[in-house]
């Protein structure tokens, strides 16, 4: 009883601390930002944190720091192969630059390798959206979920939630070396989901 009270405390904590992370960066480069906008300083963090591949190479910079003195901490997953259920979809329609998934049950939207969030928000398209850039080069957007369980410019694990699918229907842009997918091309992205397990 101990120990799992023990082991929730320190998740907890290291949840606590992402998340303190993530909005001491957050305020610090909108800080530096507004200041090179009013040219107070002469900077690269604006161009920086609107490029994509650039933002992975900050958020790498920025990890090599977090992680240094830390002990590699290694948690155990039981999945065995388990296909995420967002692979496991109903129905697929083309919708604008993405499709758009049907499901008979609420899913979790979990991420598919190690990457970045670069955007949780609203948009007219797509309602509650979450964009996250993979370590693989897949920028991939997630769009009308429930529910956001990130914040922008946090790290994603695989397997981690992202979001929740509390509708019947998802929006999946996919974007693989600056060219988006089409519908067959998501298609073929999600069975190598259910391939590989991830």
């Amino acid at each position: 009883m101990i120990e799992k009270t023990f082991c929730r405390g320190v998740v907890l904590m290291r949840w606590r601390e992402k998340w303190v992370a993530a909005l001491l960066v957050t305020a610090v480069l909108f800080g530096v930002a507004k200041l090179e906008e009013h040219q107070v300083m002469k900077t690269q963090i604006t161009h920086l944190v609107r490029s994509g591949e650039e933002l992975t190479v900050l958020k790498k910079w920025v990890m090599s720091f977090v992680d240094q003195g830390r002990p590699e901490t290694v948690v155990p997953v039981t999945a065995d192969g388990a296909t995420p259920a967002m692979a496991e979809f109903s129905s697929l329609q083309p919708f604008r630059e993405g499709v758009v998934l049907s499901y008979d049950a609420t899913i979790p939207v979990t991420a598919k390798g190690d990457g970045l969030v670069i955007y949780t928000g609203h948009t007219r398209q797509t309602g509650k959206t979450v964009t996250v850039q993979y370590d693989d080069g897949d920028t991939v957007t997630y769009g009308f979920v429930g529910k956001f369980l990130t914040l922008p410019y946090t790290t994603v694990g695989t397997g981690e939630p992202i979001a929740e699918l509390e509708t019947g229907a998802m929006f999946l842009g996919v974007q693989r070396n600056g060219d988006l997918m089409d519908a067959e091309g998501v298609k073929n992205w999600l069975a190598s989901l259910r391939g590989t397990g991830e």
